[in-house]
Parts: structure tokens; sequence; C-alpha cells
């Protein structure tokens, strides 16, 4: 019975329900084991990455400041530039206007040679891709570079033969530089530009103020510093070493160049341009990632 005065107001307090008649139901909770295979790979994967892009810009320097001490020699000793077509257009405009048709026919056939270098390059990679570096472009920038030199050795006059030869081996090297850094290591202008939005992208509320994509400034800051010292390099061995303008700076260059591409591994380094599912992607705005 209830006790003395208390009466109860609600139904479920009206008799005792035994605990076993009680319907409890079944929670489920998953949690998820702490894989430690998958943490180590994905560590070791994002180091990998991190070596790739440091040993990239690296190679992106090295290459600027060899087309920074290419450029002024050339400049100085031909009075043409062989890493970029610019500047001989200007001239080949020049030459036209008053009427200097032999300087007209030197410009025109010294951009020809680097538009057949270009179309070389694009050939044999498409073609053997690491292998074109190794066994194909080594022979040829190394040798070509070489003969230049040997050719102004013999005359000292010799200007033609010796200027589509560079112009030739400069589009090859050009070519080299981008498909293995992922970078445009022989335009300065371009590094400028791209340092200069990045900038202007961060404190522009119109461009929503993008945080700075430190692999594209880091890789335009390279550019930028190889191509300057290569230049004050170039300078100062016209000051104080002359004689190798005459002979042997070119050959110089045609050893680095020819063992640089001997020792450059574009798989090793990423294969940038082959990530996408096996197809050919682009450098993003900044030439930092392939998208």
């Amino acid at each position: 019975g209830n006790a003395v005065g208390f009466r109860p107001e609600h139904p479920q307090f009206s008799s005792f329900t035994p605990l076993e008649s009680t319907s409890i139901p079944k929670i489920n909770l998953y949690i998820p084991r702490y894989n430690r295979s998958t943490a180590l790979r994905a560590a070791a994967n994002a180091a990998e990455k991190q070596r790739q892009f440091t040993c990239k810009k690296r190679i992106a320097t090295f290459m600027a400041f060899m087309t920074g001490w290419a450029d002024f020699l050339v400049l100085q000793k031909y009075k043409f530039f062989p890493t970029m077509m610019t500047g001989n257009t200007m001239w080949l405009a020049k030459a036209f206007f008053e009427y200097r048709f032999r300087d007209v026919a030197f410009y025109v056939t010294v951009i020809t040679a680097y538009l057949l270098g270009v179309g070389t390059f694009r050939r044999a990679e498409l073609s053997w891709k690491n292998d074109a570096l190794n066994g194909f472009f080594a022979p040829i920038v190394a040798g070509g570079l070489i003969l230049s030199d040997f050719l102004t050795f013999k005359d000292p006059a010799a200007r033609w033969i010796p200027a589509l030869i560079l112009s030739f081996c400069w589009a090859i090297i050009n070519g080299v530089g981008s498909e293995v850094t992922g970078n445009l290591v022989f335009v300065v202008t371009g590094a400028f530009t791209r340092l200069s939005n990045m900038i202007v992208d961060r404190i522009s509320r119109t461009a929503g103020r993008k945080k700075i994509q430190k692999d594209g400034i880091m890789m335009a800051l390279s550019v930028i510093f190889g191509f300057f010292v290569g230049a004050l390099w170039s300078v100062f061995l016209d000051q104080k070493v002359p004689q190798l303008k005459s002979c042997g700076a070119f050959g110089m260059m045609g050893v680095i160049y020819g063992t640089l591409f001997l020792w450059l591994d574009r798989e090793e380094l990423g294969a940038w341009w082959n990530r996408k599912d096996g197809a050919l992607c682009d450098v993003d705005e900044y030439e930092g990632i392939c998208e």
C-alpha cells in the first residue's frame, strides 16, 4: 500500500518497474585507431615535396646565375641576346629602319636559330623525356658552346656562326630550365612581375588579401638573386680576366651545363609536368605549383 497522506500524481510512480524489464537502446561508438604507418607516409611525402622544392629552387638560382653571366658576356662580345628575343627584335627593327640589311639578316637568322632550338627541345622532350636531358641535350649544349669558343679562337672576327650556335643552344637551355624547375629561370622581368602581384594581392581588399604563397615568392626571389649575382660575376671577369671573353668563357659554360644536365634527374625532382593522372599540367600564376 501507499504511505499515509501520499497520493501519487503520476502513473509512472504508481508501481515499481523492475530494471530488467526496461529496454535500453544500444549505442555503437566507433573510435578510429591511430594508424602509425599512414601518419609516417604523410610525413615522408611532405618531407619529400619540400626536398624537391628546395632542390629545384637551388637549380633555378644556379641557372639564373648562368643566364646573367651569359647575357652580359654575349652582349659585350656579339651585340645580341642569346637567352631572350625581345632585345634582338628591337635591334632588328632599328637595323631595318636604318637600311642595314646585313644586320637585319643577322638578327633574323639569330631569332630563327632560337626557334629551331625550341622546336628541337620540344620534339625531343615529348619523345624521350629524361633520356633527352641526359643523352641528347647535354652533348649538344656542351659541344655547341665549346665550338663557338673554338671558332672565335680561330678567327677573332667571327660573329655570325658563333651567334647562331649560341642562340640555338640557349633555346635548349631555357627549355630545360623551365621543365626542370617549373619556372622561367631566364626571365627576370617575369620574376619581378610575379613578386609585385603577390605583394599587391596580399594588401589589396579587392584581391581578397591572399596569403603570399611561400613557394612562389621564394622561387621569384631566387631567380632575381641568381641573375643579379651572375651579371656581377660576368662584369667582374670582364674587368679582371678580359681574355676569357675572347676565348674560354663559353667553353667553361658548356662544360658546366653539360655536367648539370647529366646530373639532373627530373623524375627524382618530382616531374612537376606529369602530376595529374599522367597528363601534362601547367604551373600556377606564381610558377610555384602545378595545376
